[in-house]
């Protein structure tokens, strides 16, 4: 099984493939910018079909197109394959202090994805790529921590 460890900084996993803007560290892997509206097709390029997990750490909140980059982590897994983000909370005072941070988001935030959940339903148009929610909570800094697998 194949991982990718997108926007990985300062916190490089072993087993993983590491991601970052710039290869500002010996184990970045590959480097590319997550607001390309096409950032998929770097990942696909190279390894094709065989990434079964995301893991996408404190990323989410410094992308200017979210939806977008939910709709191309879909395109890079398979049916089987785990989405594993931590998003910065709206409530952690940290959203605030960091200059780079374009949103906050809450627990509900990611129902919209998710056809079953009362959100999904009633604004399942934002996007044609739907998402099943696997587990959802908040770490003690209201981050949200959240697994999603993608409906094909």
């Amino acid at each position: 099984m194949t991982k990718l460890n997108l926007g990985s900084g300062n916190l490089p996993l072993q087993g993983y493939i590491n991601h970052d803007l710039v290869k500002h560290r010996p184990e970045i892997d590959i480097t590319f910018d997550l607001n390309d509206p096409d950032w998929y097709l770097k990942v696909w390029d190279v390894y094709g079909n065989e990434i079964k997990e995301i893991r996408a750490w404190d990323v989410i909140e410094h992308l200017s197109d979210p939806i977008n980059f939910l709709n191309q982590c879909w395109e890079i897994l398979p049916k089987d394959g785990e989405l594993k983000l931590k998003a910065c909370g709206w409530h952690n005072p940290n959203y605030w202090v960091d200059i780079t941070h374009k949103k906050g988001y809450d627990l509900l935030s990611f129902d919209y994805l998710d056809p079953t959940t009362n959100l999904g339903k009633e604004y399942g148009y934002y996007t044609l790529k739907k998402w099943q929610i696997k587990e959802k909570g908040l770490d003690r800094n209201q981050n949200i921590i959240i697994k999603l697998s993608p409906i094909k």
